[in-house]
């Protein structure tokens, strides 16, 4: 089983803080992993503290991208886990230099554990980005940052480099086409768009792909079964 927390979003959830960002926080019975850090650390640690996640129970942390609604709230994660590893794609990393983290470089992709693999990054203009895939069961979950290289490239990578096919891809879109959309939805059984993803891609998906759909926000809480079954502890 693998449990994410959603621990911000650019859409609200009741009780819980919220700004322009992305954070996802991932367990399993392997390993648990923090995949961004949202923009403020005030509001990461608020919501981590109100939603019982406890980031420092993290063995690694995943940025997707160098963005400030990324990697602004690294500060929260840097106070509730001195040292831990920060998986980043190659950057300038200025964000990192006065936090006590241990930054590692993927350069063509990463084999983490028997859950968790790094795609190799893609380049977006002069921007590199990676995304990860968690393995469960038979299938792999793709989690994504803001996608500029294009989500449906990302996730493709991420099933070639598994051999395994994607049951859910969850993250920011980056105002995806309907091509992309399409190609994706061929490829995934389930589909959360999230953070910049906009709601015109979250009106297509939901008129177009009803049965895929996964509506997220700050503070859902997802179970993905090894059967690949989806449920939605927290909407």
């Amino acid at each position: 089983m693998v449990r994410l927390t959603v621990l911000n979003d650019n859409r609200p959830g009741p009780g819980l803080r919220n700004k322009w960002g992305w954070s996802l926080f991932i367990e399993t019975d392997e390993a648990n992993a923090l995949f961004d850090a949202d923009t403020s650390p005030s509001i990461l640690c608020s919501n981590a503290e109100k939603l019982g996640v406890d980031l420092s129970t993290a063995a690694f942390a995943v940025l997707s991208h160098e963005h400030w609604d990324h990697y602004g709230g690294m500060a929260c994660v840097a106070k509730a886990r001195p040292g831990l590893t920060v998986y980043v794609p190659p950057g300038l990393h200025l964000w990192a230099k006065d936090l006590p983290l241990k930054l590692v470089e993927n350069r063509s992709g990463l084999n983490l554990s028997d859950r968790y693999a790094l795609t190799p990054p893609l380049r977006a203009g002069p921007l590199f980005e990676h995304a990860l895939s968690v393995r469960v069961g038979s299938r792999i979950i793709v989690v994504v940052g803001c996608s500029h290289p294009g989500v449906d490239r990302l996730a493709l990578e991420a099933a070639r480099a598994t051999g395994l096919r994607p049951i859910l891809v969850i993250g920011g879109f980056h105002g995806p086409s309907p091509d992309q959309l399409d190609r994706l939805a061929r490829i995934s059984d389930y589909i959360a768009p999230a953070h910049c993803s906009g709601e015109e891609a979250y009106r297509y998906v939901e008129s177009k792909y009803p049965e895929k759909l996964v509506a997220v926000r700050t503070g859902s809480v997802l179970e993905i079964s090894e059967r690949g079954r989806i449920r939605l502890l927290r909407p």
